[in-house]
């Protein structure tokens, strides 16, 4: 069984969670700048996800 790391997971669920609001939002407002939201997802999910990494490989030390 394959392990993933937070930082997969936080750019996957930053990317579903960016595109559900990018779309809806083109969808109402018909301005394709929306479009650009899935990737200030991904940036957000990769870093929650690095600082879970971090403080996880912190606690496995001790």
């Amino acid at each position: 069984m394959v392990k993933y790391s937070y930082i997969e997971l936080g750019m996957l669920f930053g990317m579903f969670i960016g595109s559900g609001i990018g779309v809806t939002a083109f969808v109402s407002t018909n301005n394709a700048l929306f479009f650009t939201v899935p990737g200030f997802g991904v940036i957000f999910g990769l870093g929650v996800g690095a600082m879970l990494d971090k403080q996880h490989k912190k606690r496995s030390k001790i």
